[in-house]
């Protein structure tokens, strides 16, 4: 009797473990893409290229890396912290072809990945870019010269300017100074004391002949980016403000 006793537990405990055995991948597999995220109408998420991205040297499905350099919320929970990472694909890549043209470079990203191995899948578009912390005009320009005399200027040249929403917060040696990148024509908002894009911040600062291509609904953001040179070119550091939407369900 104890024998079979013994027998039928032993019987029990294997099933369990079958069981959980065969629920434990599709509990992790729920958990590792979050569809059930709905970003508030509005959401913005700044963030920050991980890579150089250049439309000469790039081409459409190619992986584009960021990082978040400040929280997401929905719902009032963090969703997307700081630091994770945000992954993306080139949807255009088309170098200008001859002087008077101007070249193409577009990406959205996909997801962000969190530390804990979660997935957030999201869709974006661009609000503002933003030169790299600490760039000069002689480490960024360049990228965008080569050949195609004055076209740039229409946009702007890359130097110390103040603009309405980033007068500074002090004066002399402060170390929590903003900085003041000259804005591009019809540019708004621009950089708080954090190095990150003002959530209204519209149109790109620091970035010589770089602009956002205007997109039908304005409100919407725009998906492809412009340079008038030979190339688009964006160094890594360059800080993006970004739209972001759930990602639709296929």
């Amino acid at each position: 009797m104890r024998l079979e006793v013994q027998r039928e537990k032993g019987m029990k405990t294997t099933v369990v473990l079958t069981m959980l055995g065969l629920m434990l991948p599709c509990m992790a597999g729920a958990q590792g893409v979050g569809e059930g995220v709905k970003f508030e109408f509005g959401a913005t998420l700044n963030g920050v290229l991980s890579d150089t991205v250049d439309a000469r040297k790039c081409k459409p499905g190619d992986i584009i890396k960021a990082k978040a350099s400040e929280d997401v919320k929905a719902g009032g929970i963090v969703v997307i912290p700081r630091g994770a990472k945000l992954i993306g694909h080139v949807t255009e890549a088309q170098p200008a072809a001859k002087a008077g043209e101007q070249a193409r470079l577009g990406f959205v990203f996909d997801r962000a990945d969190l530390k804990d191995g979660r997935q957030i899948a999201l869709r974006t578009a661009f609000y503002a870019l933003a030169a790299p912390q600490g760039a000069s005009s002689d480490s960024m320009g360049g990228g965008f010269g080569g050949g195609f005399g004055g076209a740039g200027g229409a946009v702007g040249n890359m130097v110390s300017s103040a603009s309405d929403d980033t007068s500074a917060l002090g004066s002399g040696g402060n170390s929590t100074r903003q900085e003041e990148l000259k804005p591009s024509p019809g540019a708004i908002g621009g950089l708080n004391s954090s190095g990150t894009l003002y959530a209204s911040s519209r149109g790109v600062f620091g970035l010589e002949d770089i602009s956002l291509e205007p997109n039908t609904v304005p409100s919407s953001g725009s998906s492809v980016i412009l340079a008038n040179a030979r190339s688009v070119h964006l160094g890594s550091g360059t800080r993006m403000l970004l739209s972001v939407e759930s990602a639709s369900k296929p």
